[in-house]
Protein backbone atom coordinates (compact mmCIF):
# COMPACT_ATOMS: atom_id res chain seq x y z
CA UNK A 1 0.00 0.00 0.00
CA UNK A 2 1.23 3.51 -1.02
CA UNK A 3 2.44 5.62 2.25
CA UNK A 4 3.85 9.05 2.03
CA UNK A 5 6.90 9.80 3.67
CA UNK A 6 6.36 11.35 6.72
CA UNK A 7 8.64 13.11 9.31
CA UNK A 8 8.73 11.74 12.82
CA UNK A 9 9.53 14.82 15.99
CA UNK A 10 11.42 14.01 18.33
CA UNK A 11 11.80 16.17 21.51
CA UNK A 12 13.55 18.96 19.47
CA UNK A 13 11.05 19.54 16.90
CA UNK A 14 8.36 19.45 19.48
CA UNK A 15 9.93 21.99 20.86
CA UNK A 16 10.02 23.80 17.69
CA UNK A 17 6.51 22.93 17.05
CA UNK A 18 5.53 25.01 20.24
CA UNK A 19 8.13 28.32 18.68
CA UNK A 20 6.12 27.91 15.62
CA UNK A 21 2.90 27.65 16.62
CA UNK A 22 3.61 30.77 19.23
CA UNK A 23 4.78 32.60 16.24
CA UNK A 24 1.80 31.93 13.85
CA UNK A 25 -0.27 32.85 16.91
CA UNK A 26 1.57 35.92 17.08
CA UNK A 27 0.38 36.78 13.07
CA UNK A 28 -3.13 36.54 13.56
CA UNK A 29 -3.50 39.11 16.99
CA UNK A 30 -1.81 41.25 14.09
CA UNK A 31 -4.44 39.87 11.44
CA UNK A 32 -7.36 40.35 13.68
CA UNK A 33 -6.52 43.77 14.33
CA UNK A 34 -6.56 44.48 10.67
CA UNK A 35 -10.10 42.74 10.31
CA UNK A 36 -11.86 45.96 10.03
CA UNK A 37 -10.07 46.98 6.25
CA UNK A 38 -11.52 43.19 4.75
CA UNK A 39 -7.82 42.77 3.41
CA UNK A 40 -6.52 39.33 2.72
CA UNK A 41 -3.98 38.20 5.27
CA UNK A 42 -0.57 38.05 3.88
CA UNK A 43 3.19 35.94 5.43
CA UNK A 44 6.12 35.18 3.97
CA UNK A 45 6.69 37.59 0.86
CA UNK A 46 6.58 40.77 -0.16
CA UNK A 47 4.16 41.91 -2.42
CA UNK A 48 6.90 43.27 -4.86
CA UNK A 49 8.62 39.90 -5.26
CA UNK A 50 7.33 38.15 -8.28
CA UNK A 51 8.61 34.40 -9.40
CA UNK A 52 11.24 32.38 -8.16
CA UNK A 53 14.33 33.95 -6.54
CA UNK A 54 17.82 32.38 -7.57
CA UNK A 55 16.10 29.07 -7.95
CA UNK A 56 14.61 28.89 -4.83
CA UNK A 57 10.65 26.65 -5.31
CA UNK A 58 8.27 29.09 -4.07
CA UNK A 59 5.26 27.84 -3.04
CA UNK A 60 1.56 29.18 -2.21
CA UNK A 61 -0.76 28.00 1.18
CA UNK A 62 -4.11 28.78 0.99
CA UNK A 63 -6.49 28.37 3.76
CA UNK A 64 -10.26 29.12 3.89
CA UNK A 65 -9.06 32.05 6.47
CA UNK A 66 -6.80 32.30 9.75
CA UNK A 67 -9.64 32.70 12.63
CA UNK A 68 -9.17 29.02 14.03
CA UNK A 69 -5.95 27.74 15.45
CA UNK A 70 -6.47 24.70 13.12
CA UNK A 71 -5.32 26.00 10.52
CA UNK A 72 -2.47 28.00 11.86
CA UNK A 73 -1.12 24.86 13.18
CA UNK A 74 -1.27 23.09 9.41
CA UNK A 75 0.66 26.02 8.54
CA UNK A 76 3.71 25.83 11.22
CA UNK A 77 3.72 22.40 10.19
CA UNK A 78 4.11 23.04 6.90
CA UNK A 79 6.38 25.84 7.02
CA UNK A 80 8.64 23.74 9.35
CA UNK A 81 9.08 21.14 6.57
CA UNK A 82 9.33 23.65 4.18
CA UNK A 83 12.12 25.24 5.64
CA UNK A 84 13.78 22.31 5.84
CA UNK A 85 13.79 21.84 2.13
CA UNK A 86 15.00 25.45 1.72
CA UNK A 87 11.68 26.67 0.23
CA UNK A 88 10.36 30.18 -0.01
CA UNK A 89 6.24 29.35 1.21
CA UNK A 90 3.72 32.20 1.19
CA UNK A 91 0.67 31.79 2.99
CA UNK A 92 -2.35 34.40 1.51
CA UNK A 93 -6.29 34.07 3.46
CA UNK A 94 -9.48 35.69 2.97
CA UNK A 95 -10.38 38.19 6.24
CA UNK A 96 -12.85 35.05 6.47
CA UNK A 97 -14.06 32.05 5.90
CA UNK A 98 -17.62 32.76 4.46
CA UNK A 99 -15.85 35.48 1.69
CA UNK A 100 -15.57 32.68 -1.27
CA UNK A 101 -14.97 35.43 -3.72
CA UNK A 102 -11.58 36.54 -1.52
CA UNK A 103 -10.85 33.08 -1.70
CA UNK A 104 -10.55 32.87 -5.31
CA UNK A 105 -8.94 36.00 -6.18
CA UNK A 106 -6.21 35.32 -3.30
CA UNK A 107 -5.27 32.32 -5.18
CA UNK A 108 -5.09 34.39 -8.77
CA UNK A 109 -2.63 36.90 -6.92
CA UNK A 110 -0.26 34.08 -6.14
CA UNK A 111 -0.23 32.83 -9.39
CA UNK A 112 0.62 36.17 -10.63
CA UNK A 113 3.64 36.02 -8.50
CA UNK A 114 4.87 33.54 -9.89
CA UNK A 115 4.57 30.02 -7.42
CA UNK A 116 5.56 26.83 -8.40
CA UNK A 117 2.87 25.42 -6.67
CA UNK A 118 -0.38 26.12 -5.01
CA UNK A 119 -2.27 24.37 -2.06
CA UNK A 120 -5.76 25.70 -1.06
CA UNK A 121 -8.46 24.65 1.55
CA UNK A 122 -11.86 25.79 0.28
CA UNK A 123 -15.18 25.96 2.33
CA UNK A 124 -16.96 24.46 -0.25
CA UNK A 125 -15.74 23.09 -4.12
CA UNK A 126 -17.60 25.61 -6.49
CA UNK A 127 -15.88 28.06 -4.84
CA UNK A 128 -12.52 27.01 -5.67
CA UNK A 129 -13.30 25.92 -9.28
CA UNK A 130 -12.18 28.90 -11.03
CA UNK A 131 -8.88 29.07 -9.30
CA UNK A 132 -7.96 25.67 -10.08
CA UNK A 133 -8.87 26.49 -13.84
CA UNK A 134 -6.53 29.29 -13.08
CA UNK A 135 -4.07 27.20 -12.34
CA UNK A 136 -4.44 24.73 -14.97
CA UNK A 137 -4.12 27.50 -17.42
CA UNK A 138 -0.72 28.43 -16.29
CA UNK A 139 0.79 25.20 -15.60
CA UNK A 140 1.16 25.38 -12.62
CA UNK A 141 0.18 22.31 -10.21
CA UNK A 142 -2.36 22.70 -7.71
CA UNK A 143 -4.10 20.58 -4.65
CA UNK A 144 -6.55 20.72 -2.08
CA UNK A 145 -5.45 20.16 1.52
CA UNK A 146 -8.05 19.11 4.64
CA UNK A 147 -10.19 18.36 1.63
CA UNK A 148 -11.01 15.40 0.03
CA UNK A 149 -14.52 15.88 -2.33
CA UNK A 150 -13.42 16.36 -5.72
CA UNK A 151 -14.14 19.33 -7.54
CA UNK A 152 -16.54 18.81 -10.38
CA UNK A 153 -14.30 20.61 -12.71
CA UNK A 154 -10.35 21.34 -12.77
CA UNK A 155 -7.22 19.07 -12.93
CA UNK A 156 -6.40 18.71 -9.10
CA UNK A 157 -2.89 16.76 -8.72
CA UNK A 158 -4.07 15.93 -4.96
CA UNK A 159 -6.49 15.24 -2.15
CA UNK A 160 -5.34 15.74 1.08
CA UNK A 161 -7.34 15.38 4.79
CA UNK A 162 -9.13 12.78 6.79
CA UNK A 163 -12.58 10.73 6.81
CA UNK A 164 -14.70 13.37 8.66
CA UNK A 165 -17.42 11.06 8.83
CA UNK A 166 -15.70 8.08 10.05
CA UNK A 167 -13.98 10.36 12.52
CA UNK A 168 -17.30 12.02 13.62
CA UNK A 169 -18.22 8.90 14.25
CA UNK A 170 -15.59 7.34 16.19
CA UNK A 171 -16.24 10.27 18.19
CA UNK A 172 -19.77 9.72 18.84
CA UNK A 173 -18.94 6.23 19.93
CA UNK A 174 -16.75 7.72 22.45
CA UNK A 175 -19.41 10.43 23.78
CA UNK A 176 -21.61 7.44 24.32
CA UNK A 177 -19.47 5.38 26.99
CA UNK A 178 -19.05 9.09 28.13
CA UNK A 179 -22.62 8.84 28.92
CA UNK A 180 -23.23 5.50 29.93
CA UNK A 181 -20.39 6.48 32.72
CA UNK A 182 -22.63 9.43 33.70
CA UNK A 183 -25.79 7.74 34.17
CA UNK A 184 -24.10 4.33 35.48
CA UNK A 185 -24.83 2.05 32.88
CA UNK A 186 -24.04 0.83 29.22
CA UNK A 187 -23.75 2.82 25.93
CA UNK A 188 -26.65 0.75 24.43
CA UNK A 189 -29.24 1.63 27.42
CA UNK A 190 -27.78 5.26 28.52
CA UNK A 191 -30.47 7.97 27.70
CA UNK A 192 -28.91 11.89 27.45
CA UNK A 193 -29.54 15.41 25.67
CA UNK A 194 -26.79 16.52 22.83
CA UNK A 195 -26.81 19.88 21.51
CA UNK A 196 -24.50 19.85 18.15
CA UNK A 197 -22.89 23.31 17.16
CA UNK A 198 -22.98 23.29 13.29
CA UNK A 199 -20.19 25.02 11.50
CA UNK A 200 -20.85 27.10 8.42
CA UNK A 201 -23.76 25.35 6.05
CA UNK A 202 -20.59 23.17 3.70
CA UNK A 203 -19.52 19.91 3.77
CA UNK A 204 -17.34 20.12 6.43
CA UNK A 205 -20.47 20.93 8.42
CA UNK A 206 -22.64 17.91 6.49
CA UNK A 207 -20.06 15.05 7.31
CA UNK A 208 -19.00 15.84 10.65
CA UNK A 209 -23.12 16.25 11.76
CA UNK A 210 -23.75 13.12 9.80
CA UNK A 211 -21.33 10.94 11.27
CA UNK A 212 -21.53 11.87 14.63
CA UNK A 213 -25.08 11.30 14.42
CA UNK A 214 -24.75 8.10 12.94
CA UNK A 215 -22.90 7.17 15.58
CA UNK A 216 -24.97 8.03 18.28
CA UNK A 217 -27.72 6.48 16.81
CA UNK A 218 -25.51 3.13 16.56
CA UNK A 219 -24.05 3.31 19.70
CA UNK A 220 -26.62 4.81 22.29
CA UNK A 221 -29.55 5.02 20.19
CA UNK A 222 -31.54 6.39 23.40
CA UNK A 223 -29.68 10.01 23.48
CA UNK A 224 -31.55 12.34 21.83
CA UNK A 225 -30.33 15.55 20.31
CA UNK A 226 -32.17 18.27 21.69
CA UNK A 227 -30.96 21.09 19.75
CA UNK A 228 -28.64 22.07 16.72
CA UNK A 229 -27.69 25.03 15.36
CA UNK A 230 -24.91 27.40 13.81
CA UNK A 231 -21.92 29.04 15.64
CA UNK A 232 -20.05 29.65 12.33
CA UNK A 233 -16.73 27.61 13.52
CA UNK A 234 -16.10 30.72 15.91
CA UNK A 235 -15.46 30.16 20.01
CA UNK A 236 -17.23 33.31 20.90
CA UNK A 237 -20.78 32.21 18.42
CA UNK A 238 -20.28 29.14 19.94
CA UNK A 239 -20.97 30.36 23.73
CA UNK A 240 -23.77 32.51 22.74
CA UNK A 241 -26.01 29.92 21.23
CA UNK A 242 -24.78 27.28 23.86
CA UNK A 243 -25.97 30.03 26.74
CA UNK A 244 -29.45 30.43 24.73
CA UNK A 245 -30.09 26.85 24.90
CA UNK A 246 -28.87 26.10 28.27
CA UNK A 247 -31.64 28.89 29.67
CA UNK A 248 -34.01 26.48 27.38
CA UNK A 249 -32.82 23.52 28.87
CA UNK A 250 -30.47 23.91 31.17
CA UNK A 251 -30.20 19.90 31.47
CA UNK A 252 -28.20 19.51 28.40
CA UNK A 253 -25.71 16.79 28.71
CA UNK A 254 -22.94 17.27 25.87
CA UNK A 255 -22.24 19.60 23.84
CA UNK A 256 -20.81 18.63 20.75
CA UNK A 257 -18.87 20.61 18.06
CA UNK A 258 -17.99 20.68 14.71
CA UNK A 259 -15.20 22.47 15.01
CA UNK A 260 -13.24 22.80 19.13
CA UNK A 261 -13.63 26.29 18.75
CA UNK A 262 -17.07 26.22 18.81
CA UNK A 263 -17.21 23.33 21.83
CA UNK A 264 -14.87 25.58 23.87
CA UNK A 265 -17.49 28.57 23.51
CA UNK A 266 -19.94 26.36 24.68
CA UNK A 267 -17.76 24.73 27.65
CA UNK A 268 -17.37 28.52 28.64
CA UNK A 269 -20.55 28.98 28.49
CA UNK A 270 -21.93 26.29 30.66
CA UNK A 271 -19.51 27.08 33.85
CA UNK A 272 -20.60 30.34 33.85
CA UNK A 273 -23.97 29.25 34.66
CA UNK A 274 -22.23 27.07 37.25
CA UNK A 275 -22.30 23.61 35.55
CA UNK A 276 -18.93 21.81 35.69
CA UNK A 277 -17.34 19.98 32.76
CA UNK A 278 -16.95 16.43 32.91
CA UNK A 279 -19.21 16.00 35.68
CA UNK A 280 -22.53 18.12 34.83
CA UNK A 281 -21.68 18.05 31.62
CA UNK A 282 -19.34 17.30 28.62
CA UNK A 283 -17.75 18.56 25.50
CA UNK A 284 -16.85 17.25 22.88
CA UNK A 285 -15.41 18.54 19.25
CA UNK A 286 -13.21 17.98 16.37
CA UNK A 287 -9.84 19.34 15.55
CA UNK A 288 -7.71 18.52 18.13
CA UNK A 289 -6.38 22.08 18.05
CA UNK A 290 -3.58 23.35 20.32
CA UNK A 291 -5.51 25.39 22.46
CA UNK A 292 -8.00 22.22 23.07
CA UNK A 293 -4.99 19.99 24.01
CA UNK A 294 -4.26 22.42 26.78
CA UNK A 295 -7.74 22.24 28.20
CA UNK A 296 -7.71 18.36 28.11
CA UNK A 297 -4.78 18.01 30.13
CA UNK A 298 -6.38 20.34 32.81
CA UNK A 299 -9.14 18.39 32.66
CA UNK A 300 -11.58 21.03 31.09
CA UNK A 301 -12.59 19.64 27.95
CA UNK A 302 -13.79 16.28 27.37
CA UNK A 303 -12.54 14.62 24.32
CA UNK A 304 -11.71 15.50 20.42
CA UNK A 305 -11.18 14.45 17.09
CA UNK A 306 -7.41 14.78 16.60
CA UNK A 307 -6.22 15.33 13.36
CA UNK A 308 -2.94 16.42 13.63
CA UNK A 309 -3.28 19.52 11.60
CA UNK A 310 0.56 19.86 12.70
CA UNK A 311 1.54 16.94 10.80
CA UNK A 312 -0.90 17.47 7.84
CA UNK A 313 0.36 20.64 6.87
CA UNK A 314 4.28 18.75 6.81
CA UNK A 315 1.95 15.86 4.48
CA UNK A 316 1.31 18.73 2.05
CA UNK A 317 4.71 19.93 1.75
CA UNK A 318 5.83 16.25 1.27
CA UNK A 319 3.21 15.61 -1.18
CA UNK A 320 4.12 18.98 -3.25
CA UNK A 321 7.54 17.79 -3.19
CA UNK A 322 7.12 14.49 -4.88
CA UNK A 323 5.06 16.76 -7.05
CA UNK A 324 7.61 19.23 -8.08
CA UNK A 325 10.24 15.63 -8.40
CA UNK A 326 8.00 14.32 -11.06
CA UNK A 327 6.97 11.54 -8.76
CA UNK A 328 2.98 9.10 -9.21
CA UNK A 329 0.94 11.11 -5.81
CA UNK A 330 -2.35 8.96 -5.39
CA UNK A 331 -5.23 11.13 -5.97
CA UNK A 332 -6.74 10.79 -2.51
CA UNK A 333 -4.42 10.49 0.37
CA UNK A 334 -5.77 9.91 3.70
CA UNK A 335 -4.17 11.34 7.05
CA UNK A 336 -5.52 9.98 10.11
CA UNK A 337 -7.63 10.57 12.93
CA UNK A 338 -7.90 9.31 16.30
CA UNK A 339 -10.17 10.19 19.71
CA UNK A 340 -7.57 12.14 21.53
CA UNK A 341 -8.71 12.21 25.45
CA UNK A 342 -7.20 13.42 28.90
CA UNK A 343 -5.82 9.62 29.17
CA UNK A 344 -4.16 9.61 25.71
CA UNK A 345 -3.39 13.39 25.15
CA UNK A 346 0.43 13.15 25.83
CA UNK A 347 0.77 10.22 23.40
CA UNK A 348 -1.01 12.66 20.98
CA UNK A 349 0.97 15.48 21.15
CA UNK A 350 4.49 13.55 21.23
CA UNK A 351 3.23 11.68 18.10
CA UNK A 352 2.12 8.45 18.90
CA UNK A 353 -1.06 8.20 17.86
CA UNK A 354 -0.19 9.41 14.42
CA UNK A 355 0.60 7.19 11.59
CA UNK A 356 1.36 7.07 7.67
CA UNK A 357 -0.98 8.98 5.59
CA UNK A 358 -2.71 6.17 2.85
CA UNK A 359 -4.04 6.44 -0.59
CA UNK A 360 -7.68 6.21 0.16
CA UNK A 361 -11.25 7.39 -1.90
CA UNK A 362 -13.07 11.02 -1.64
CA UNK A 363 -15.25 11.76 0.14
CA UNK A 364 -18.49 13.23 -1.11
CA UNK A 365 -21.68 15.05 0.06
CA UNK A 366 -23.91 12.33 -0.29
CA UNK A 367 -25.30 11.33 3.63
CA UNK A 368 -23.55 8.14 3.26
CA UNK A 369 -20.44 6.61 4.91
CA UNK A 370 -17.22 7.77 3.34
CA UNK A 371 -16.01 4.35 3.94
CA UNK A 372 -18.87 1.62 2.74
Amino acid sequence: MWRVHTIKLNVGNMAKKIKNFIFSFVIICLFLSACSSNLPFRIGANDNVSGISGGQTYVGFVPPALTSPFHVSIIAGAQSRAAELGWRMEVQAPASEGDFASFVSTVEQLLKKGVNIVTINPMNASSAITAVKAANAQGVPIIAHNFITPFSAGNVKAYIGYDQWGGAEQLAKYTCTLLAKKYQTTPEKTSGKVFILLGIDSIFTHRRTGGFKAGLGKYCPNVRIVGEQSAEWLRTMGSDVATIALQKDPDIDVFYGNSDEMAIGATLAAEQRGRKVNVDFCAVGIDGNPPTLDMLKEGKFSATLGVDPYRMGITVINTMHNILEGKDVPQYIITPSVVVTPENVNDYLDGKLWTEPIAGQPELDNDLPTVP
